[in-house]
């Protein structure tokens, strides 16, 4: 089992991110009792815009909006501490939330950082530039973004794979964050350079004779990657599928229906954007359900 001493939740003290408190919480008690830090941030350019805005003194308002929310999240942590059996510390920072809630977890040394989604999924103009997307990219560790209503743990995870390094520490990391979970592990694949072979010519049955090739290659790669994961303690199924990635992934997690998707933060193709793969950030878009992005250094607490 994974063993985690520290995980960060980030609130807003919204309805939305009791989602992404209650289930830090329960991974925590379910990892062992790590202890919870519950980070709230308030807005260093919002209480800067109160300062021109209110007639009465400034320094009051701050300090009565400061008082409440210290009092919200202790009332949040002792909640969670109560119903959960784990140490919860809440903690209130100032300035840009991305920046304090990876500045903290950095501080901590987290082993997982939690944050919540408006709403079942993300539409583009909300997740890119969010508080989510910034942690991402800022952060080196785990980034479980949740979704959905926590009911229970971790039961059906879909591990999407392109045998990569990030790819490998994302199976272990899913092996050991729900190691009693089904795990599907799957694989998509395209014909390189098929679209050219087309246009240039190539007959229909030269064009599948090469996909072909790229299925058993694909497969073989399957194989020799679930091979070496160590998954052999846990129910695992495997899929090899012709397509896009990010559209073989949404369809697989429509008739699956996960409740966790675990990928690595970056993939294999050179052109993709530095800090968040384009595949990642596209399923972090599609998914209905929670997703859990590994990146490099994500197994130094295991």
């Amino acid at each position: 089992m994974l063993t985690m001493k520290r995980i960060a939740v980030g609130t807003d003290l919204s309805w939305y991110a009791n989602r992404a408190e209650t289930r830090a919480a329960m991974l925590a008690h379910e990892l062992g009792g790590a202890e919870l830090d519950l980070v709230h941030v308030i807005g260093s350019l919002a209480l800067e815009s109160l300062r021109h805005l209110l007639i009465q003194p400034p320094e009051q308002t701050e300090r009565r909006l400061i008082d409440s929310a210290k009092e919200k999240i202790a009332g949040i942590a002792h909640r969670l501490a109560e119903k959960h059996g784990i140490p919860v510390t809440p903690i209130l920072e100032i300035g840009r939330a991305h920046s304090e809630i990876a500045r903290h977890a950095e501080a901590i040394d987290a082993g997982l950082v939690v944050l919540g989604a408006h709403g079942g999924s993300f539409v583009h103009e909300l997740f890119l530039g969010s508080t989510a997307d910034k942690v991402l990219r800022k952060l080196s560790c785990p980034v479980l973004i949740v979704k959905r209503e926590p009911q229970a743990p971790y039961q059906r995870i879909l591990v999407p794979v392109d045998f990569s390094e990030p790819s490998r520490r994302a199976m272990e990391f899913a092996l050991r964050i729900a190691p009693h979970a089904h795990i599907t592990v799957l694989h998509a694949f395209e014909v390189p350079y098929e679209a050219k072979l087309r246009f240039s010519g190539a007959s229909d049955e030269a064009i599948l004779t090469y996909r072909a090739e790229a299925e058993a290659q694909a497969d073989r790669g399957m194989q020799q990657f679930i091979s070496t994961s160590g998954a052999t303690a846990s129910p695992l199924s495997d899929i090899v599928e012709f397509g896009p990635a990010p559209a073989v992934i949404r369809a697989k997690a429509e008739v699956l229906e996960p409740d966790l998707i675990v990928m690595g933060k970056h993939g294999q193709s050179g052109w993709e954007e530095m800090l968040l793969g384009s595949v990642t950030k596209q399923v972090i878009l599609d998914a209905s359900c929670d997703v859990l992005v590994v990146s490099e250094g994500s197994l130094k607490a295991v």
